[in-house]
């Protein structure tokens, strides 16, 4: 029992030292990086650059944290993100602008909502299939079914043949037996 309660008290010491060092490769890594495009619009009023700002921070996941956005992260990566973003909503960057720098630093993870346009083959494609299944069965049972209908080939298949004048004797014995079996 003395080693689980080792192991578990290193388990939580271990795992804040490996984020302090992602936080300070996040940190160092948005402060050297400048946007290739000019900001699309003018600086924004103060009310709108506030609004911008917290609907993107909230839409951004931290990269260190696991599926906490920037807004809810308390990690130092997060408030650099968020500076980050209250900077470049600040000089005149559209929201779209600013989630494309992120995604393109850290790949379309950092989004908590990735855009549905580029998943929809992903939740279409097994509605797709099973369609393509149903048809497929349809059209089986249907030409199964087509096989058990009588039709003018099928009639000669299908009717008893004519009896062999040899086994007439036999037959008659059969029947003379199964009468006087019968009350």
């Amino acid at each position: 029992m003395k080693y689980v309660w080792i192991l578990i008290l290193t388990l939580f010491t271990v795992q804040p030292m490996a984020h302090a060092g992602d936080d300070a490769d996040v940190v160092a890594e948005l402060a050297a990086v400048e946007l290739p495009d000019p900001p699309l619009e003018d600086p924004p009023k103060e009310a709108i650059a506030v609004a911008r700002t917290e609907r993107l921070q909230n839409a951004l996941r931290c990269p260190v944290c696991q599926g906490l956005s920037v807004a809810a992260s308390p990690s130092d990566a997060a408030r650099a993100m968020g500076d980050r973003i209250e900077e470049l909503v600040r000089e005149g960057y559209t929201e779209e602008q600013v989630t494309e720098y992120f995604v393109d630093r850290y790949g379309a993870w950092v989004e908590l909502e990735p855009p549905t346009e580029e998943h929809l083959a992903l939740f279409l494609a097994p509605l797709f299939l099973m369609g393509v299944g149903l048809v497929g069965l349809f059209f089986w049972a249907r030409k199964r079914s087509n096989h058990d209908e009588i039709t003018p080939e099928t009639t000669e298949i299908n009717t008893l043949p004519t009896p062999d004048p040899n086994l007439a004797v036999w037959r008659e014995r059969i029947l003379a037996e199964l009468e006087g079996e019968s009350p």
